[in-house]
């Protein structure tokens, strides 16, 4: 059977945002499901956010930005001073050992778009074989 496939992140693990990046970016990303399934990629965004209507997506791609695709993040419940939202990026099948999932958030409001990609260098996830993997590896034994 083929290994079974990872998506490893590959930046640092900042823990939870800071208020101060918070308050400079408005908008930042708080953690990744762990580990991320080699079939979707879940996650939790937290917001400064301010009055009126917003709009909290995360732009992903799997092609080094030929194309992407947006998804829009749901609200959940807020832990003040910040809101919070949940997104999930399906990956395709075809992904392979080697190739990578790039994502950034954004945050529109009526105070203006508000971008958080990791400083300039966006989000990315490699995917990477699980040793002794197979789909066989990863299941729970059988009755």
């Amino acid at each position: 059977p083929p290994p079974a496939l990872l998506l490893v992140p590959d930046f640092p693990d900042g823990g939870e945002p800071g208020a101060e990046r918070l308050r400079r970016q408005r908008v930042c990303l708080e953690r990744l499901g762990r580990p991320a399934a080699p079939t979707d990629v879940r996650g939790t965004v937290r917001v400064l956010g301010g009055p009126g209507p917003k709009e909290v997506t995360v732009r992903y791609t799997f092609n080094e930005w030929l194309s992407f695709v947006d998804v829009p993040a749901a609200p959940l419940p807020p832990e003040p001073p910040a809101e919070r939202y949940g997104f999930t990026l399906c990956v395709p099948p075809s992904l392979r050992e080697g190739s990578a999932l790039h994502f950034a958030i954004r945050y529109r409001s009526p105070q203006g778009e508000f971008w958080d990609n990791n400083g300039g260098r966006n989000y990315t996830l490699r995917c990477c074989g699980c040793p002794g993997g197979g789909p066989a590896a990863a299941a729970p034994p059988g009755p």
